[in-house]
């Protein structure tokens, strides 16, 4: 049987990450019981990349908004586009999911 995992309502980059690595080990192993939600899977996969791609545009917003170039504004943009590629990352990995 599949096993069912429920996302956070407050989905942050550890999070995410945690789930990347764990679908990136399901998709790596070649036994795995995936269960019948493929179709779901792969269908949902575009929610965390077209959320990579309104994050990605709103750091660039901000980023011009705020005209600074502070080292704790460098280090929040940093971070939010790492959270933007893991997003997009797990995306991708979704839309991946073998049926």
């Amino acid at each position: 049987m599949a096993e069912v995992h429920l996302l956070s309502r407050s989905f942050d980059q550890a999070g995410a990450e945690r789930l990347t690595i764990v679908l990136e080990q399901v998709l790596a192993a070649n036994n795995a019981d995936l269960g019948p939600r493929w179709p779901q899977i792969r269908a949902l996969g575009g929610s965390p990349r077209q959320l990579s791609r309104d994050l990605e545009q709103e750091i660039d917003r901000v980023a011009v908004a705020s005209g600074s170039s502070a080292p704790e504004i460098k280090t929040l943009r940093s971070s939010l586009h790492r959270l933007a590629d893991t997003f997009s990352r797990l995306g991708s990995f979704a839309e991946a999911y073998p049926s």
